[in-house]
C-alpha cells in the first residue's frame, strides 16, 4: 500500500492555488454569477498569525481553501476530485489523505503500482498539489 498526503508542515487544504481550483471549478460546470462568487470568496484573503498575544503581519492568502468555512471542504474535493480517473490501481481518498495500492504477485503487478505512482507525480506537479512522501509507506 502506498499511503500519501501533502508535506508535514502545510495541511492538502492550505495548497491550493486559487486560479487552477477556479479553472478546475469551471470544467466541471460553474459559470457565470456563482463562478464569479466562488472567485471572490478565494481572492484577496489576508490573514496573520497569533503566538500567545502577539502578531504577524498581514499577508495576502494566494493559495488554500478557507478551512472552518462549509465551502472549504467541498472546493477542496472539487480540485481533486479527478484524480482517481489517473490511477488504476486501487485507490482511496478521504480529506487531504490519498492512499493507492496494488498486490503484488507478478512483475506486471509492481510496473502497474509504479506506472500510477508515477501518474500521481504527473498530476501532483500539474496541479500544484504535492504528496509528502514522508508519509509513504510499502507493506509487504
Amino acid at each position: 500500500m502506498l499511503s500519501t498526503s501533502v508535506d508535514a508542515n502545510r495541511k492538502a487544504f492550505d495548497t491550493v492555488p486559487h486560479k487552477r481550483l477556479i479553472y478546475k471549478l469551471s470544467t466541471v460546470g460553474f459559470r457565470g454569477k456563482l463562478l464569479a462568487w466562488l472567485s471572490s470568496f478565494l481572492s484577496e484573503r489576508i490573514m496573520r498569525v497569533s503566538v500567545h498575544g502577539s502578531y504577524s503581519t498581514w499577508f495576502q492568502m494566494c493559495s488554500g481553501v478557507p478551512q472552518g468555512s462549509v465551502l472549504g471542504p467541498i472546493l477542496f474535493l472539487l480540485y481533486v476530485n479527478d484524480l482517481p480517473n489517473w490511477i488504476k490501481c486501487s485507490m482511496r481518498m478521504f480529506a487531504g489523505d490519498t492512499k493507492i495500492w496494488n498486490i503484488i504477485k507478478s512483475d506486471s503487478d509492481w510496473s502497474a503500482l509504479q506506472i500510477d505512482i508515477n501518474v500521481l507525480v504527473q498530476w501532483s506537479n500539474k496541479w500544484l498539489l504535492h504528496f509528502n512522501t514522508d508519509k509513504c509507506k510499502v507493506m509487504a
